[in-house]
């Protein structure tokens, strides 16, 4: 059993692969559009209101994901 042992190799991975989704990009003229349609909203829109700011914390994470891959190699 002993000498089975020295036969086995110890493999170590080195390089760490993060995958971040990617973000949409949107043009202005999108951006516009939208403020106009969620100020035309009622104003008790809770659940639209919950929703965009889930979406803004998201897109801030994917961000962060972003910047961590980009350092990860720079030690």
């Amino acid at each position: 059993m002993t000498l089975l042992t020295a036969c086995a190799n110890t493999v170590y991975k080195t390089e760490v692969e993060v995958y971040c989704p990617s973000i949409k990009q949107y043009s202005m003229d999108f951006n516009h559009r939208l403020a106009d349609e969620l100020d035309a909203l009622p104003q008790d829109s809770k659940a639209i209101d919950q929703a965009i700011s889930n979406y803004i914390v998201l897109r801030d994470k994917i961000r962060a994901c972003e910047e961590k891959s980009g350092t990860l190699g720079d030690s």
